[in-house]
Parts: structure tokens; C-alpha cells; sequence
């Protein structure tokens, strides 16, 4: 059996939620090296609901560091390719300022670990992540439209440094293939504790979505897959996303419902808005779904153009998506700064 905890919060009172995480699921941290790893997808406000907020972030470590570790490091690699946008990413979410001198670009030390998949032969992973020896991951509770949801498992792809992330949607091919090719990046390091920021959820197409509700939860476990289940049903989907059934099979947790212990109430969210292409449901070809651009939001920075994968976007009067090539990775509508990306 794994245990969830499914706490209410705020914002403004998380650190209590924070701390009967860790007592719920107690840590021998003194002494040990921890590292925390945020969701940072890009750079964004903490109300845009993008990124791991801040007070959770600060929360967690206050209660590590009345724990004594030896050392403490706080990171993540944010976006596809990460040209030098750590920092900024980091700055501009307010988690710089929570991670204070823990702060560490995971993706400046590296080690290359043979991958078991056809999609990855090897990857650059963060030294650091490998070297802990409490690895704490803080998802968001999001939406995912290739995934299906973005939490536990999806948290573990900013494992991979540099432009492997996007090399590895464009040789996956397909949103079935690509939940494989997770998996096995999640499955390098597999998180000791997961704490869930669900205070504002994010639904829709996701993980970059403006469509927000106040959930006003926190969410913990030691086991990810167990975490992404309750997820899962609480959004409402009809059949688990493809990467917790994978995950679940192939050992790295628990993803029936019944054999999961609930700490607290668990409610499916009502009128939840689930990815249009909702992942997991034998997607195993490319979705007629697509990227659109809005052109009232765009600002022709190009950002859409730079990171997708496949060359499938071009910069005409506007980007253009040629639909040969796209692979609907939807890495272009991941990391748009100004949402002017949608699927349709």
C-alpha cells in the first residue's frame, strides 16, 4: 500500500501543510546531501501558475533545513533547450529568492547515463540529482496536453540538461512513444518525497494554460506513481495517462486506486477541463490536434520558432506551423511567453 496526503492550503498558510508533510512522512536528513527540484518550465510570474510557487518552495526548505542536511541545493533545468535562461527563469518565478544561497544551476554539472530506450540511447543528467541522497521533487498540479497531466513523473524530464529534452520529442515521434521515453528519464532517479503545489491548479491544454482554478490543496507521498494516480482521478480522467500505467508497470509504484491509502479527501475537481487531446488513451499516432497562433497575443519574439524541435514553425508576418512537420511535441506552446499559443 502508498500513503497520499491531500492537505488544504493557502499560499499564505502552506507552511503548515509543508510541515505534516514531514511528519506524515518523516526523512533522516541530517547529515545527508538533499536537493529540491521546483517545476520551473520557463520564465513566469508566480500568479501565472506555470511554476512551483514560491512560498511552497520556501516552505519546504525551512523544514530541511531544521533537519540539519549537510548541504542543501535547490535547481531545476527549465524550457527545452536552456540557453542561459536558468537564472532568469529562476529570478523571474520568485524562486530565486525563495532558494536564497541554495540556488544551483542543475544543468552546469552534468554526468552521461546510458538510458534504457529507443528514444534516448544516453543522457546528460544533473550530477547533483544523481549524487543526493534525498532528491525532493515539488511538481505543480497541472494539465499536460501531451502527457495528459504534468506532476510527479513529468517532473523528472528537467533530469535531462541542455537540448536533449527536445531531441528527445522529435525521436519519439508520437505522444504514445514519448510517455515511454519518460518514463525511462523519471526511472533514472526516482524521487524520495514528492510535495504536489495544488493550490492553483492549472486545467486545460496545460502545462502552460490560462486556465486556472483555486484548488487550495497540497499533495504528498513518497511514491510518485501513486501521487499521479490521485491526480489523475481528482481531474477527472477516464483512464490513467499513459506514463503512469508504464510507470506502474514496470514497478516504480502503485497505481490502482484502491490499494492507495488517502490521507484526507479525495474529491474529483467538478467541470475539470481535461487536455483536449487527453494523452495516455492509445494515442499511438501523431494528434490531429495542432498549435495555433493567436495573433492578438503574439509578439513575434520568436521563442516558438527557436525551440521547436522538428523545424516545424517558421517566421512569416506571423509563425507559421507547417503541419508535415510538426510532430505535436508542443514544446512552441510549453514555452510562449505570451500564451498566444493554443490548441486546437
Amino acid at each position: 500500500m502508498s500513503t497520499v496526503a491531500i492537505m488544504d492550503a493557502s499560499y499564505e498558510n502552506c507552511h503548515e501543510a509543508i510541515e505534516k508533510v514531514f511528519q506524515l512522512f518523516p526523512l533522516d536528513l541530517e547529515g545527508k546531501k538533499v536537493v529540491i527540484k521546483p517545476n520551473v518550465l520557463r520564465s513566469a510570474t508566480p500568479e501565472e501558475g506555470i511554476t512551483t510557487h514560491p512560498s511552497v518552495l520556501k516552505a519546504v526548505i525551512n523544514q530541511v533545513v531544521k533537519r540539519h542536511p549537510a548541504s542543501l541545493i535547490v535547481g531545476d533545468n527549465p524550457g527545452v533547450f536552456s540557453y542561459g535562461m536558468n537564472e532568469k527563469a529562476f529570478k523571474d518565478t520568485g524562486l530565486m529568492e525563495a532558494a536564497g544561497s541554495y540556488y544551483r544551476n542543475l544543468g552546469v554539472e552534468t554526468v552521461q547515463r546510458k538510458i534504457n530506450s529507443p528514444y534516448i540511447e544516453s543522457a546528460l543528467v544533473s550530477r547533483a540529482i544523481l549524487d543526493a541522497d534525498v532528491y525532493i521533487s515539488l511538481p505543480k498540479f497541472k494539465t499536460h496536453g501531451l502527457t495528459g497531466l504534468s506532476c510527479a513523473i513529468k517532473n523528472n524530464f528537467g533530469l535531462l540538461a541542455g537540448a536533449l529534452k527536445a531531441q528527445t520529442h522529435k525521436r519519439a515521434g508520437t505522444p504514445f512513444n514519448f510517455a515511454e521515453a519518460l518514463v525511462e528519464v523519471f526511472a533514472i532517479r526516482v524521487p524520495d518525497l514528492v510535495i504536489v503545489d495544488g493550490v492553483v491548479a492549472m486545467e486545460g491544454n496545460g502545462p502552460a494554460s490560462k486556465d486556472l482554478i483555486n484548488l487550495g490543496k497540497i499533495l504528498a507521498g513518497v511514491d510518485p506513481v501513486a501521487l499521479d494516480t490521485v491526480v489523475a482521478h481528482m481531474m477527472g480522467f477516464p483512464d490513467l495517462p499513459r506514463t503512469v500505467e508504464l510507470a506502474a508497470a514496470k514497478g516504480y509504484g502503485i497505481s490502482d486506486l484502491s490499494k492507495i491509502t488517502i490521507e484526507g479527501k479525495l474529491e474529483v475537481i467538478p467541470e475539470f477541463k481535461l487536455p483536449q487531446m487527453r494523452a495516455g488513451l492509445n494515442m499511438d499516432s501523431i494528434t490531429a490536434v495542432r498549435p495555433k497562433i493567436n495573433k492578438e497575443l503574439c509578439t513575434l519574439c520568436g521563442t516558438c520558432v527557436e525551440h521547436c524541435p522538428n523545424g516545424a514553425l517558421t517566421m512569416e508576418e506571423y509563425p507559421v506551423v507547417g503541419s508535415e512537420r510538426c510532430i505535436t511535441c508542443f514544446c512552441c506552446q510549453e514555452l510562449c511567453p505570451q500564451k498566444a499559443i493554443e490548441l486546437k
